[in-house]
């Protein structure tokens, strides 16, 4: 597998989860590198820091929901803009549950706020899972 970390900041504003026009031109230089393998799966694996949101002032009622909208919505434009093949694709979201540094840093929050594209060899597809056949 070849995993792809991006930070929050290149793709996302501060708790949102609409893409930012860089990480549009991030993600479509993504899709044309997955264009050239097309018998991989691949994932998109959202991340946070550990500190709350705030419910009232935010449109996520936790870190876990923010980290999966990312992971959605960049999903959603690997498939619907960039045309990456839909079965392909997977989101997940991990919260601040999986950090990468330690959060008690404004430096190593920055870090765990990101994203993760992961591609898959052919062998860690789940059984039930048969890509199509390359067009």
């Amino acid at each position: 597998k070849l995993t792809v970390n991006i930070l929050d900041r290149v793709m996302f504003d501060s708790g949102r989860a609409e893409l930012k026009p860089q990480g549009q031109q991030l993600l479509l230089k993504l899709a044309a590198v997955l264009a050239k393998v097309p018998n991989r799966q691949v994932l998109v694996i959202g991340h946070t820091d550990n500190v709350p949101i705030r419910a009232s002032r935010h449109l996520y009622a936790s870190n876990w929901e923010l980290s999966t909208a990312r992971a959605n919505a960049a999903v959603r434009f690997l498939s619907e803009t960039a045309k990456v093949d839909p079965q392909r694709l997977g989101a997940v979201g991990f919260g601040e549950f999986r950090p990468v540094a330690d959060n008690s840093t404004p430096a190593g929050r920055a870090q765990n706020r990101r994203i993760a594209i992961v591609i898959l060899a052919q062998d860690f597809l789940a059984p039930d899972v048969a890509l199509p056949a390359p067009r």
